[in-house]
């Protein structure tokens, strides 16, 4: 009889022991996912320009996409939707004849996007200063289509800011774009731009 008794208490006793490993374990897997993750994504990808006057660092899941008019573009190709977050820098030789100030370029830049974008608005300019050296922001939206002729989906909103900066008779200039209701939001953008180091 106390041999019974015994046996009826032991199996209660395993069966708690049982599930008690089950949670320790999906606990255990849980964590190991999540540090694996934020170490995935807090790597990053060091870029140099050719003559070495900047560098930066962008998030290392993030794909160079070929473009003739910037010195480095990459996108999160990963990302969700149908428009990809995208950072890129582009330099320009300034004319030591005409010199033109920041703010001179953004307004130059933003007529030309004003004919090329769909929906183009300026949302907000002001000064500010990138690895320390005094710059112009300007804060933009427009209308994009689907990337790919084949793609279905309605037009997106986008939302875009370029920080211009003239260094050494070169004006260099840092855009990034993501949807308008991701922007605000957008973490990717600041450590790119807190990473930027001119030479």
């Amino acid at each position: 009889m106390q041999a019974t008794e015994s046996v009826h208490r032991a199996a209660p006793l395993k069966g708690w022991l049982d599930e008690l490993l089950v949670v320790v374990l999906v606990i255990a897997a849980l964590l190991l996912g999540w540090v694996v993750k934020g170490w995935v994504q807090g790597r990053s990808i060091s870029f140099t320009s050719d003559d070495g006057a900047l560098s930066l660092r962008y998030p290392a899941d993030w794909l160079e996409q070929v473009d003739k008019d910037a010195l480095l573009t990459v996108s999160d190709i990963r990302g969700e939707g149908s428009f990809k977050r995208t950072f890129s820098v582009a330099t320009r030789e300034m004319n030591p004849d005409f010199p033109l100030t920041p703010n001179d370029l953004i307004v130059t830049m933003s007529v030309r996007k004003a004919e090329e974008l769909t929906a183009y608005r300026i949302l907000s300019t002001e000064l500010g200063a990138v690895d320390g050296i005094e710059a112009s922001k300007v804060t933009y939206a427009y209308v994009t289509e689907p990337a790919g002729s084949f793609q279905q989906g309605i037009p997106v909103v986008v939302q875009a800011v370029d920080w211009v900066v003239i260094l050494q008779g070169k004006a260099y200039t840092l855009t990034f774009a993501a949807k308008a209701e991701n922007f605000a939001e957008e973490g990717s953008f600041h450590s790119i731009l807190a990473s930027v180091d001119f030479r």
